[in-house]
C-alpha cells in the first residue's frame, strides 16, 4: 500500500509538471493557437488537473503491478508503459479529431506528446513499484 500511494504522489507531480512543461510553456504558443478557441485560458482549474493526474498515478500503478510478473524494472517500464500508453494516447487522438476542430497536425503532436508522458510515468511507477527475481 505505501508504494501505490508513493508511486500516484510522485508519478501524479511528474505528469502535472511535464503536462505544464510541455503543454503550458515549451509548446504553449503552438497548442494556444490549436485549441484556444476551446480552451479555458486564465479560467482552468488546476485543481481539477492536479486530481486528475493523481488519478493517472493510481491507475498506471494499479495496471503495471496488475501486469508485472518479475524481472528487470526498467524493460518492464518500457513494455508495459508503451500498452498504457497507446490505451491511453491512441483513442484520445481519433476522439479528438472527431469531436473538436483542431488541425490534424495538433492532434498528431498532442498524441505523441501524451504517449511519451505517459511512458515515462510508467518507467517512474515501474522502479518506485522494484523488482522481484524471476522463477527460473
Amino acid at each position: 500500500m505505501n508504494k501505490l500511494i508513493i508511486s500516484s504522489i510522485v508519478t501524479g507531480a511528474f505528469l502535472f509538471l511535464s503536462g505544464w512543461l510541455l503543454w503550458g510553456v515549451l509548446l504553449g504558443d503552438f497548442f494556444s493557437k490549436h485549441y484556444g478557441h476551446i480552451q479555458r485560458g486564465a479560467d482552468m482549474k488546476l485543481w481539477a488537473l492536479a486530481v486528475a493526474n493523481l488519478a493517472q498515478g493510481v491507475l498506471i500503478y494499479l495496471l503495471y503491478s496488475s501486469m508485472y510478473k518479475g524481472g528487470s524494472a526498467f524493460s518492464n517500464g518500457i513494455k508495459h508503459g508503451i500498452l498504457i500508453a497507446l490505451f491511453w494516447s491512441l483513442p484520445y487522438v481519433f476522439m479528438t479529431w472527431a469531436e473538436m476542430t483542431v488541425t490534424y497536425t495538433a492532434v498528431i503532436l498532442d498524441g505523441a506528446l501524451s504517449f511519451i508522458v505517459m511512458l515515462v510515468a510508467t518507467v517512474i511507477t515501474a522502479f518506485i513499484h522494484g523488482e522481484k527475481a524471476q522463477p527460473s
